[in-house]
């Protein structure tokens, strides 16, 4: 039986109010229809999810699939949508298209992190957009040493460091002044925070690197004032020594698009929306 999954924004009344009309639809069709909550995680395998909310809830709903590689379809019932495939007002067209099959999956790398302390691993996590190092309560500058494949490649010497995936690229990085890089690209990017030395500057390397940022902050002893911070929504306190290690998650994130737009135009559009 064909089978998909629903997962509506709850703080959205119109993302509640479309997920009925999106479950009625798909099981006049002949779907079988899971609706998660906030906390719920799929009982079974689906052909798609229908993500009803802006980039926030799809990032959230990406890890919530990450173990089952459901194809996400995105619609958009948020602020910028960058990872939204289309708007409420042509869902129900972009849903028969979905079922239909008449769709593009796109690719997307994840991120696979952990934070070793003391040669243990104390946290793990995965990420669709970022994983960012940065001062909370520290009231100066830190030292973040950045290893590529063992190397010693970089100390940055600000206020924290950016690991983004290309999904990511076009968020906080692209706010902290890195580049963007196009959504199927294997590749990651770092990305300092406020460096001191102004020729710092991101580094884009390759989806197959492994990256480690070695934290140093003179006279602070396992105070709580690093975090580093996940997708923008979980958060992690990090101590003097502690070393970030990154890589390519082993799935992807598939999601789903049913127009030709392309992603340039996609980008050119979401900025001047951000910029009105």
């Amino acid at each position: 039986m064909k089978s998909a999954i629903i997962i509506p924004n709850y703080l959205k009344s119109e993302s509640v109010g479309f997920c009925d009309v999106a479950k009625g639809m798909l099981q006049k069709l002949g779907y079988s229809v899971q609706v998660l909550a906030e906390s719920d995680y799929p009982t079974k395998n689906a052909d798609f999810a229908l993500v009803l909310g802006g980039d926030g809830t799809i990032l959230r709903a990406s890890k919530k699939l990450y173990k089952y590689d459901i194809p996400i379809f995105g619609i958009n019932f948020g602020n910028v949508g960058y990872l939204t495939a289309c708007n409420p007002d042509t869902a129900i067209e972009c849903i028969k298209k979905v079922v239909d099959g008449k769709y593009k999956l796109e690719n997307r790398l994840m991120l696979e992190g952990s934070v070793i302390r003391e040669g243990r691993a104390v946290y793990s996590f995965v990420a669709l957009n970022e994983a960012t190092l940065f001062r909370s309560t520290l009231k100066k500058a830190f030292c973040a040493e950045v290893y590529i494949n063992g190397m010693d490649t970089e100390a940055v010497l600000g206020d924290g460091v950016i690991v983004s995936t290309p999904t990511g690229s076009t968020s906080y990085n692209l706010s902290a002044g890195g580049p963007v890089l196009t959504p199927e690209s294997n590749n990651m990017v770092i990305t300092p925070l406020s460096p001191m030395r102004f020729v710092c500057s991101s580094i884009v390397t390759s989806g197959e690197d492994t990256i480690e940022v070695k934290v140093s902050v003179d006279g602070l002893l396992k105070k709580n004032a690093l975090s580093l911070e996940v997708d923008g929504d979980s958060s992690f306190d990090i101590y003097d020594g502690d070393i970030l290690k990154i890589k390519k998650a082993a799935n992807t994130a598939k999601t789903i698009k049913v127009s030709d737009v392309s992603f340039y135009q996609i980008l050119k559009k979401k900025l001047s929306k951000v910029n009105e």
